[in-house]
């Protein structure tokens, strides 16, 4: 019986709230300056992270070329600092207790199933803020700070 109710509660820490908004994604999907480099979370790929600052986004979902694609963003953030510092970062926050909750959670719930995406980005602070502010609110991932606009969020925990 523990073990079903062990097996339960894990199953239930992987529930991911999903609010997928096409809509919201075609209004970045014009965005040339945006060039998404795909890795597998692992401390061997850091030394392929480039060496500039830009946006990533944490992924769980790489299903088998024998099922249709599906991922879903967990976690999305930008960095002054280089790409690969910060990648190198979150490998060392895997190990830290002491790291923010939002995101120990997902890098010890979904460790080993993770894919980090990252694009560079070369524009100024307030452009890469805006930038950040609207992939987040396209994308909603899951463990990200809910930075949404306005209209997203009306009646979102109004009871």
């Amino acid at each position: 019986m523990r073990a079903f109710i062990d097996e339960v509660a894990e199953l239930e820490r992987r529930r991911i709230t999903c609010q997928p908004i096409p809509a919201r994604w075609a209004t970045l999907a014009t965005r040339a300056d945006l060039n998404w480099q795909r890795f597998t979370f692992e401390a061997g790929a850091t030394d392929q992270i480039p060496r500039e600052p830009g946006f990533f986004c944490f992924f769980v979902g790489d299903p088998p070329a024998t099922l249709p694609p599906v991922g879903f963003p967990l976690y999305f953030g930008r960095t002054d600092r280089t790409l690969r510092r910060r990648f190198a970062v979150y490998l060392l926050e895997q190990q830290d207790d002491a790291t923010r909750p939002q995101v120990r959670d997902f890098l010890e719930i979904f460790e080993g199933e993770l894919t980090f995406y990252c694009s560079t980005f070369d524009g100024t602070p307030d452009q890469m803020s805006q930038t950040a502010h609207d992939i987040i609110d396209a994308l909603r991932p899951a463990f990200s700070d809910p930075e949404y606009i306005a209209e997203a969020q009306v009646g979102e925990g109004a009871w």
